[in-house]
C-alpha cells in the first residue's frame, strides 16, 4: 500500500519490467513465424523456383514433392510457434521452439560449411547465419526471462 501519493504516481508511470515481458517475448517469435510461413508457402507454392537463386534444380516430379514436403515441414514449425504466442503459458515453449530450430539449423549450416566447402562470403550465407544468430540470441533472452518471471510468480503463490 502506498504511503504518499508521490509514490503512486512514480510507480504508475514507470512500466514493470514483468507487464512487457510477455510483449517482448511476442515480438521476438513473430519474425521467425512469418520466415518460415513465407519459406513454406514459396517451397509448396513453386518448388522449382524455392531453391533456384542458389544453382540446384529439381529435375523430376519426386524432388518437387519432396520440396513440398520440405515446405509442410516448415509451415509445421511456424504453426507450433504461432500457437505458442497468443498463450501466456506457451510463452516458454514457444522460445524454446525457435531456440532449437535455430540452434540445429546453425549446427547443419557449420556442418556444411565444415564439409561442402562453403564460407560465409557465398551467396547469401552472411546474412542468414547473422538472422539465425540473431533469432537464437533473443529467444534464448526471451526463454531466460519468462523463466524468471515463472519463478518470480510461482514464488508469490
Amino acid at each position: 500500500m502506498a504511503t504518499s501519493s508521490i509514490t503512486t504516481v512514480e510507480q504508475a508511470a514507470r512500466p514493470k519490467i514483468g507487464s512487457l515481458a510477455p510483449w517482448l517475448s511476442r515480438m521476438v517469435m513473430g519474425p521467425p513465424v512469418i520466415i518460415m510461413t513465407l519459406i513454406a508457402f514459396r517451397c509448396i507454392s513453386d518448388p522449382i523456383h524455392a531453391l533456384a537463386a542458389t544453382g540446384v534444380t529439381l529435375n523430376t516430379p519426386e524432388a518437387m514433392t519432396d520440396m513440398r514436403v520440405v515446405g509442410g515441414l516448415a509451415l509445421t514449425i511456424a504453426l507450433v510457434i504461432a500457437t505458442s504466442i497468443p498463450s501466456p503459458r506457451r510463452l516458454r515453449s514457444g522460445h524454446l521452439t525457435v531456440i532449437a530450430l535455430m540452434g540445429l539449423v546453425l549446427a547443419v549450416r557449420l556442418f556444411g560449411f565444415a564439409h561442402d566447402g562453403t564460407t560465409l562470403a557465398m551467396g547469401d550465407q552472411k546474412v542468414k547465419f547473422t538472422g539465425e544468430i540473431v533469432f537464437l540470441t533473443l529467444n534464448t533472452l526471451g526463454f531466460m526471462l519468462q523463466t524468471y518471471l515463472h519463478g518470480r510468480n510461482e514464488a508469490k503463490l
